[in-house]
């Protein structure tokens, strides 16, 4: 698989810790919080941690 984005608009997808259902988000972008960790469900908005190992 190729990403022909550049790395600020990568996009992400996990599972849900309370819901389930697959979230997916724009690494940097779609942030909450000032370090780019955290991210919320766009199904139910729960809170999850999303650390990018570099």
């Amino acid at each position: 698989m190729t990403n022909n984005n550049n790395s600020n608009s990568k996009r992400c997808t996990v599972v849900c810790p309370k819901c389930g259902r697959r979230t997916t988000f724009n690494l940097i972008m779609d942030a909450i919080d000032d370090e780019g960790e955290f991210y919320c469900c766009q199904h139910c908005g729960w809170t999850f941690h999303y650390k990018v190992a570099i």
